[in-house]
């Protein structure tokens, strides 16, 4: 199928400027409706979600380019967060509970026009179902009786609401499918089944709006990588369960999933954690998968093996969707510029990335072991166990340790330099080293109500040093965005 179907001005600023007015007047209408009590609150967001969604969802087959959709989306996440910080346009905001998903919503439409306007298909079908089948599933959830509630950080969600969400995506994704695309029906059965399940976990595993963002992104990328490991010419279901990254996807499913048994990983962090798996399986190459293999299953024993000191009862070894993603987040998007971009050297700086991952967390594991209490990497005075920036011999080496592991991994799997392998260790050991210094001085560290110092944040603790926006997950996440950087400069000076 050609794109765009239609063009309704051959200046297309005109039709961005009456896509832009269509839009504003929706919200202008919804916040009438809202004062006049014309629909409930939550009834009139979702009305309003529906509507401008379509109106997203259809622009591709309005504009030739997406530099007057990427306006339209950079226009609305300024004015919505004006509007949020003002309290303004009630009618577009969820009114029992704080989210971001107005301001989400245009983030994800800008990442999907700067980035991925060439999948066209992919674009209509991915903002289709955050237009549709998300209303859709929290209309269901609310709506049904003898409801099956779960948490998922502090937002409720409904089993059924759950599958409604998977059912009406399976739906849409095929019947879409069915008008775009020239394939098989049971191809494209299978291709709704796969892109649905993605979705549904997005949806499952996001909290305060950001579905918004999170279902289109991995939509698209879960159907990307679809076309990438089952080509449309390998319509036997003997040859798609052979291909080698649906094997590697299984292994993926079968490590997390033990992972998850064993407690080393919560409910959402298994979750994100396919995600994250799955997608870089697809996009990647074969070598990404083992170390991550590696830095999962080696830190999970790990933290298993020692979870019985003071400092696991603390903070606790269960990783949940946080702590993957600032683990395992950059080096996903390093994987995802290498998919688009291809550079050999972002292959480099993404196993920099895990190495520091792998490096900090047996930094942090082997700490526990020390007689002695750690010394600040800033004072070098003892602070107590557990707390962000303090050093340990036997942490240091441990933390030496976890990225030797890695970078010798890369060295058994791939025929590179001795000096690139150098250049992964270093990068991950001096990363997780500024991982300290991050936690010594910016980390935010609260005094409770009996006078320890702690770094959890709640009603009853006082903030005494560093910044309350940046904690351990924080930290982890630029730990894990220092390495390739410092790996990239490695490789340019050397």
């Amino acid at each position: 199928m050609e794109f765009p179907l239609w063009l309704p001005f051959e200046n297309e600023w005109w039709t961005f400027c009456i896509l832009l007015v269509s839009i504003l007047t929706f919200v202008i209408g919804s916040e009438l409706i809202l004062n006049f009590g014309f629909l409930s609150p939550e009834s009139n967001r979702r009305l309003v979600h529906v509507i401008i969604g379509i109106l997203v969802t259809l622009s591709p087959l309005i504009f030739s380019r997406p530099n007057e959709p990427s306006m339209l989306a950079l226009a609305f996440i300024i004015l919505n967060i004006l509007a949020f910080n003002d309290e303004r346009f009630k009618g577009i905001h969820s009114q029992r509970r704080i989210t971001y998903g107005t301001i989400y919503f245009p983030i994800a439409y800008l990442i999907l026009t700067m980035g991925f306007w060439q999948y066209t298909e992919f674009m209509i079908i991915s903002l289709s179902l955050l237009a549709l089948s998300d209303p859709f599933a929290a209309f269901i959830g609310e709506r049904t009786s003898n409801k099956i509630e779960f948490i998922v950080w502090d937002d409720k969600k409904t089993l059924q609401g759950t599958v409604a969400f998977f059912f009406s995506a399976l739906f849409l994704v095929y019947f879409i499918s069915q008008l775009l695309f020239n394939y098989s029906n049971m191809y494209l059965l299978l291709f709704a089944v796969f892109t649905a399940t993605g979705a549904t976990i997005a949806e499952i595993t996001s909290s305060k709006g950001s579905d918004n963002i999170s279902i289109p992104i991995v939509t698209m990328l879960f159907m990307i990588g679809f076309f990438e490991i089952i080509p449309s010419s390998q319509e036997l279901m003997i040859d798609v369960l052979l291909s080698e990254k649906i094997v590697m996807i299984i292994v993926i499913i079968f490590l997390f999933y033990i992972a998850y048994l064993l407690k080393a990983l919560t409910s959402s962090g298994f979750s994100g954690g396919l995600v994250m798996g799955i997608i870089i399986v697809m996009l990647g190459h074969q070598y990404y998968l083992i170390p991550i293999a590696i830095f999962f299953i080696l830190s999970s024993l790990l933290s298993k093996i020692l979870k019985n000191t003071s400092f696991y009862i603390t903070k606790g070894s269960r990783r949940d969707i946080i702590q993957v993603y600032a683990n395992g987040g950059i080096a996903l998007l390093i994987c995802t510029l290498d998919h688009f971009n291809e550079n050999p050297i972002l292959i480099f700086l993404f196993f920099s990335s895990i190495a520091a991952a792998m490096s900090d967390t047996w930094a942090t594991e082997f700490g526990k072991l020390s007689k002695y209490k750690p010394l600040s990497i800033i004072s070098l005075k003892p602070i107590d166990h557990g707390l962000s920036g303090g050093v340990t011999r036997i942490g240091t080496l441990g933390s030496l340790m976890g990225s030797c592991i890695i970078g010798l991994t890369v060295w058994w799997l791939m025929p590179i330099p001795s000096k690139i392998t150098y250049g992964i260790i270093l990068s991950g050991f001096l990363a997780a080293l500024f991982d300290s210094i991050l936690g010594a001085t910016l980390q935010g560290k609260y005094e409770d109500s009996n006078g320890n110092i702690v770094e959890t944040k709640d009603n009853k603790t006082i903030l005494i040093s560093g910044y309350s926006w940046i904690n351990n997950d924080t930290v982890n996440l630029l730990n894990t965005t220092t390495a390739p950087i410092i790996m990239y400069f490695y490789l340019f000076l050397t």
